[in-house]
């Protein structure tokens, strides 16, 4: 029909469609920060050397040995005497477990007296997901808000054993043990060396000038000075 496309124009035009389709989700897409692929099965990390681009230089494979792929460093619940916090985070990442290297992902131990708490922080590179061992942790996350003026949203609940829980990526999330029993956990993450922002030491520990603590908290200057020198020890 005279003035209707022919059917190669139509795959013409709708390949055309498609390729800035494509092509626009690339340039317009919000860059997204993760650990890249590995570009070999393994990349054991060398602790000798010298060199660190996106992690550790590869351990040569005539040195690489079993054990380099095995870590009992969260086999034992962490002695928590003394502890301010009553609650330990034992890591598995890359710069203790040599084979996690280029691999993208890591583990965490939690133990929580009861009481005990893992400070509101972030890992702005990944994911987490919390399974707890033993006991109940009541733990959440803080989702980001598009409306200064609206709150922010709270996800939160008690996990109990056996359960798990998400963190989405560089979201703020904490964990507190509410039961009457310690808890343990086992926490995992995409990410062969997550970065830690813990909230209380970054503001209160960190130096920030305290004019600024006050009017942006509302606290006296003696409240902001007895933080400080509580969590500079800590930090």
């Amino acid at each position: 029909m005279e003035g209707c496309p022919s059917s190669v124009n139509k795959v013409n035009i709708l390949w055309t469609i498609f390729s800035f389709t494509i092509i626009g989700s690339h340039i317009f897409s919000t860059p997204v920060f993760a650990d890249p692929d590995p570009l070999q099965d393994f990349c054991v990390a060398d602790f000798e050397s010298a060199i660190h681009v996106n992690g550790y230089a590869c351990k040569s494979s005539t040195n690489v040995t079993t054990e380099d792929f095995a870590f009992a460093g969260l086999a034992e619940a962490a002695n928590l005497t003394g502890n301010p916090f009553n609650a330990q985070a034992t890591f598995g990442f890359d710069h203790n477990w040599p084979a996690l290297n280029t691999l993208g992902l890591s583990l965490v131990r939690l133990d929580m007296n009861p009481g005990g708490v893992i400070v509101p922080h972030t890992h702005h590179t990944a994911t987490e997901i919390i399974f707890v061992l033993e006991g109940e942790i009541y733990t959440g996350f803080v989702a980001n808000s598009d409306n200064p003026t609206s709150p922010n949203g709270l996800f939160a609940k008690v996990v109990k054993k056996g359960e798990a829980f998400i963190f989405p990526r560089g979201l703020l999330h904490f964990q507190l043990n509410k039961g009457t029993v310690p808890a343990a956990s086992i926490n995992f993450l995409n990410s062969q060396n997550p970065a830690i922002q813990l909230m209380p030491m970054s503001l209160f520990g960190s130096g920030i000038d305290k004019q600024l603590l006050m009017n942006s908290f509302f606290l006296e200057e003696a409240v902001i000075s007895n933080l400080e020198d509580v969590l500079t020890k800590l930090a």
